[in-house]
């Protein structure tokens, strides 16, 4: 009873579990790896599997959930789904911490999973949200009076509107004055160097959930996607994942969400 009882809150409580179903299909059947040169033969497979969060990578800035993190949790975990039929994990993370991405990529190895790292935020900050908020640093958000501390980053929130204007401008630094997208290409490389040799390490997921705000938006997002893209592939051949602009509103004429748009 106790055994089955763990069981559902490793998988439920814990990871979140959510079921997803991604297909990744190549265009040729085999293409040369930019990273070292090697031809990489390519099939068609479907991935189905979880959202998955992890205990350090998943911390909110500090914030430590106060659900108990169990014993063996990713062994257990990864056995569970692959038991169940699944093959594929999509490794919610917003802090890199290099002692447990190792375990997570190892244990998926032994478990013939295929992971997803998501580099991940939800309501931009912690600074902006501090209950529910996750993503990017209070170093980015500080000292500055257009997104005080604690209001709101959701779509709706100003706050929100007047900082990811700004990361979409190419103008947000941290308080050193360090510019925000190599900042978030320095994290990215980090959680690569540690997990990319590993063969279930499927690829990376630029950022999880960007918001817009305005129209004329989509050609600078399309910048910020090429300039991550560009800088990533110096390291990784490995599948580059864009997540969906929010808030998803086809009507809404202030966004303009079209698939021309979208594909900017």
């Amino acid at each position: 009873m106790h055994k089955s009882i763990d069981s559902k809150i490793v998988l439920y409580v814990v990871a979140q579990f959510i079921i997803i179903s991604s297909l990744f299909s190549s265009i040729a059947p085999d293409y040369v790896n930019k990273v070292n040169g090697q031809v990489v033969h390519q099939k068609d497979v479907s991935f189905i599997g979880v959202d998955m969060k992890g205990l350090y990578t998943s911390t909110i800035h500090n914030n430590r959930s106060s659900i108990p993190f169990p014993d063996n949790y990713y062994n257990d975990s990864f056995k569970l789904i692959t038991n169940a039929g699944m093959n594929h994990i999509r490794y919610v993370l917003s802090i890199s911490f290099t002692g447990e991405l190792q375990t997570v990529a190892s244990l998926a190895d032994k478990w013939g999973l295929h992971v997803i790292y998501d580099n991940h935020q939800f309501h931009t900050s912690s600074w902006l949200d501090p209950i529910r908020g996750s993503g990017f640093p209070p170093s980015l958000f500080s000292d500055n009076a257009s997104y005080p501390y604690g209001s709101g980053g959701s779509p709706a929130d100003p706050s929100a509107f007047n900082w990811w204007t700004k990361w979409w401008n190419h103008t947000i630094t941290d308080n050193k004055g360090v510019d925000g997208w190599n900042l978030q290409i320095g994290f990215l490389k980090k959680v690569i160097n540690t997990v990319e040799n590993h063969n279930s390490t499927l690829g990376y997921e630029i950022l999880n959930e960007p918001q817009i705000h305005s129209v004329d938006e989509w050609k600078k997002i399309g910048k910020y996607n090429t300039f991550m893209v560009n800088e990533l592939r110096k390291i990784t051949n490995k599948t580059l994942v864009f997540d969906t602009t929010i808030p998803v509103e086809l009507h809404n004429l202030k966004i303009n969400m079209t698939l021309e748009n979208m594909a900017k």
